[in-house]
């Protein structure tokens, strides 16, 4: 580790000020005069087709410029994330649909000069319907008789052969399987089912797009990556990428409800284009529940161990339920069995899947990207294995866990990574000393309230990792992960960062800023970023899969290296000296040989300027060649009351390995966070739909339960730094990686409480009080 003067202390974000006193601009705070406000008619039916629209009475309502439908609209089949290489990216919708998939599809767009009139103008849209049968679960889509959601869609540039509902499959060996299962002495066969809760960020999607009259737009968006959402737009519209500039705006939370265009930015920018007007649109709250979510999954994992405990086979099978829509550009089917295979050293390996179809809203790559499935799933299995064996739960994992040298999947089994730091042993070891493992109850739990003897408490582990970015040792063909920024110094020795990653509130925009500090020998606040947009700063990949400070953090730190190069040497020329003779720190530079004499870089910065010498600048493009795991492990402590089947978390100690810390606020805040987000998948978070119509039950916070901060237990923040020698100043992500094990470890500690396991997603009461009556009888 190094001894860093910026790096790893608690400084406060550059926008947090902004924020505490109301002042910082988020997309929905924005207004142009003139600007045109954008409704979308939705679909009541969650499978019909649009036989006619009339909109005649609706364009007579006072105040309605422009009304359209799936008939003025570009036929061009479209993506929604420029995430992955175009040749395998998925596009299966058009701006408007003639044939809509799901309760709460678009029809049609009204922009009106207020919000009432274009709101008025929807109820006077008269839509006929040819209403079809519906598929809204795995089983129904699965069905031999079950209804063709889509007739057509394409991969690349191909056309996708779609059959049963099922549009992209895998099924991947490494070794032996079937031999190293024969020769096993336990071999577990489980089944496991995930539920569909959403990111729920407390903004809600907003855009805004301003034409100039020649052909251009301008976009303001909630958008996890604008370099991706441009291209997105223009494709879909049939634009050269140069007629769209998108802006960078703060994000009020993501969590990957804003890692795609949701239809509404390439709405409204086709009718900023068409009215010749700038147009808004802001989702409502039940429309943000129509368009993005995790994936629900069914695991099917078949593991073979030895009787000293290691795992010699594995198969993970996964259905993935992309709902009506691949919005996500490729299926996440492939990252769940990625993650899966590797949670664990095995030597025998099997991932088959298939991605469907369903008549529930696109679901988005929420929070993980397949890896809280996949982690679910696996940890569960783990805890019963390890029980089965009589090993240990820690010493079980300990013998088994990938190793630094080891290989393994980062996303998907196109991007295949080395593990070059690991702290997960003693964030294991730590963990259990702060939970007071040796007080488990294996099975039968403690009494925590002698007057109350039917509740039982017990402890839950589990470990598990994601990845910092999606960059593999060699190109491939799946995912892009490329990133660039420039940093200038200015006139009076501060200095600029141009990028165009995303900030999600995380505060890793403020990390660019520590990292330029510390690199070049600045202060912290002498180090400025600006917004930037697609014009002015260089392509960088979305901020997804925890890669905000390594992949995007790559480039800046190259950036600072070479502007310290550049000021020593123009601090050569001031001093008259060699450039081994002098530093910089503090905002300073000085002797070596004595600190006393020394000018600020301001100083220096002017009178090179004025000399002649020219600007002090770089600019960097990166593809991050590793994606390295920040590994977690979360302890739980739960009481089960066995009457009511209510869980209550009574603490949690949760641990990381972040590489190098950047900013510890940021690192603790991620890290609660994400507990937060795990329990809530763990007890209660569920999207639920009406059998029948498809129509969603719970679209809105009064009945979508997420814990408050009232339900959240005590949390213990551990980590373990350590170095990562492909990361910025030793650093990794931290993002994503907490949430994934915090359901296992919970349900887990359920099993440790009362002594039974819950396969599906959310462990409800419901679920509890079932199996401890089947557990009774």
């Amino acid at each position: 580790m190094k001894n860093f003067q910026i790096v790893g202390k608690r400084q406060e974000k550059q926008e947090a000020r902004l924020k505490a006193m109301g002042r910082l601009k988020y997309t929905g705070d924005l207004y142009v005069p003139n600007m045109l406000h954008c409704k979308i008619l939705r679909s009541p039916y969650a499978n019909a087709v649009v036989k006619s629209v009339d909109k005649s009475e609706a364009l007579n309502v006072p105040g309605v410029v422009d009304i359209i439908t799936y008939d003025d609209v570009p036929k061009i089949l479209s993506m929604h994330q420029y995430l992955h290489v175009p040749e395998i990216m998925y596009k299966d919708s058009y701006l408007l649909e003639r044939h809509v998939r799901h309760v709460g599809d678009r029809v049609a767009a009204v922009a009106a000069e207020t919000v009432e009139a274009a709101e008025a103008a929807l109820e006077k849209i008269k839509v006929e319907y040819e209403v079809l049968p519906s598929a809204l679960d795995f089983e129904s889509t699965l069905a031999p008789e079950a209804p063709v959601i889509h007739e057509e869609a394409l991969k690349g540039d191909n056309p996708v052969n779609i059959r049963g509902n099922v549009f992209d499959t895998v099924d991947i060996t490494i070794g032996d399987v079937e031999k190293a299962f024969d020769e096993a002495d336990l071999v577990l066969t489980k089944h496991f089912r995930t539920s569909k809760p959403n990111p729920a960020p407390l903004e809600r999607t907003a855009v805004l797009c301003v034409p100039d009259g020649n052909g251009h737009v301008d976009v303001w968006a909630t958008s996890q990556g604008i370099h991706a959402m441009r291209m997105n737009i223009a494709y879909s519209l049939g634009l050269p990428v140069s007629k769209i500039t998108c802006h960078r705006v703060f994000l009020g939370g993501a969590f990957g409800a804003h890692i795609q265009t949701g239809f509404i930015e390439n709405i409204c920018a086709f009718l900023a284009l068409r009215t010749g007007s700038p147009v808004k649109a802001e989702k409502t709250r039940e429309e943000m529940f129509l368009s993005c979510g995790r994936h629900p999954m069914l695991l099917d994992l078949k593991a073979g161990f030895t009787k000293e405990g290691k795992i010699i086979a594995l198969h993970a099978d996964v259905t993935d339920d992309t709902g009506s829509y691949a919005f996500s550009g490729s299926s996440k089917m492939m990252l769940a069995a990625g993650f899966t295979l590797s949670m664990y050293k095995c030597p025998n390996l099997r991932m088959s899947g298939r991605a469907v179809y369903t008549n529930t809203p696109p679901l988005t790559a929420m929070r993980g990207a397949g890896n809280p499935q996949a982690t679910w799933a696996m940890e569960s299995l783990m805890d019963e294995a390890a029980e089965r064996l009589g090993i240990e739960p820690i010493e079980f994992r300990k013998m088994n866990i990938l190793s630094v040298g080891d290989k393994f999947y980062g996303q998907g089994p196109a991007v295949i990574s080395t593990i070059r730091s690991n702290g997960t042993l003693p964030l294991l070891e730590k963990g259990a000393a702060a939970i007071g493992w040796e007080k488990r109850g294996r099975g039968s739990g403690r009494v925590p309230y002698p007057d109350k003897p039917w509740i039982k408490r017990g402890i839950g582990l589990a470990r598990g990792f994601h990845t910092s970015g999606c960059g593999s040792e060699k190109p491939n063909k799946f995912i892009i992960d490329v990133s660039g920024a420039i940093v200038k110094m200015n006139e009076d020795g501060t200095a600029t960062i141009l990028n165009s990653a995303a900030d999600c509130g995380s505060g890793n925009m403020s990390v660019y800023c520590s990292m330029v500090a510390e690199i070049v020998g600045l202060r912290y606040e002498d180090v400025h970023i600006k917004d930037g947009d697609t014009d002015c700063t260089i392509f960088d990949g979305a901020t997804h899969a925890s890669r905000g400070v390594y992949g995007a953090g790559q480039p800046v730190a190259k950036c600072a290296a070479d502007i310290r190069g550049q000021i020593i040497e123009w601090g050569a020329r001031v001093f008259g000296c060699g450039l081994e003779e002098i530093d910089i720190k503090d905002s300073r530079i000085y002797l070596v040989a004595d600190p006393s004499v020394s000018r600020s870089v301001g100083e220096v910065m002017l009178k090179g300027i004025s000399s002649g010498w020219g600007n002090v600048c770089a600019t960097s493009t990166i593809r991050p060649q590793a994606c390295p795991p920040h590994f977690t492990v979360i302890f739980a402590e739960v009481d089960v009351d066995t009457i009511t089947g209510k869980v209550d978390i009574v603490r949690v100690v949760a641990g990381a390995d972040a590489g190098t810390i950047m900013n510890l606020n940021n690192v603790e805040g991620q890290i609660v966070g994400g507990v937060h987000m795990g329990a809530g998948y763990a007890l209660m978070e569920d999207t639920v739909f009406d059998k029948k119509s498809g129509r969603p039950l719970n679209a809105q916070f009064g009945d979508y339960k997420i814990l408050t901060s009232m339900d959240m237990p005590p949390v213990e923040v551990i980590t373990e730094e350590t170095w990562e020698p492909t990361g910025p100043l030793g650093a990794k992500g931290v993002g994503e990686g907490v949430t994934n094990p915090v359901a296992p470890a919970i349900a887990n500690a359920i099993y440790d409480a009362c002594g039974v396991r819950i396969p599906d997603l959310p462990c409800t009461p419901e679920k509890i009080l079932k199996a401890l009556w089947a557990k009774e009888a």
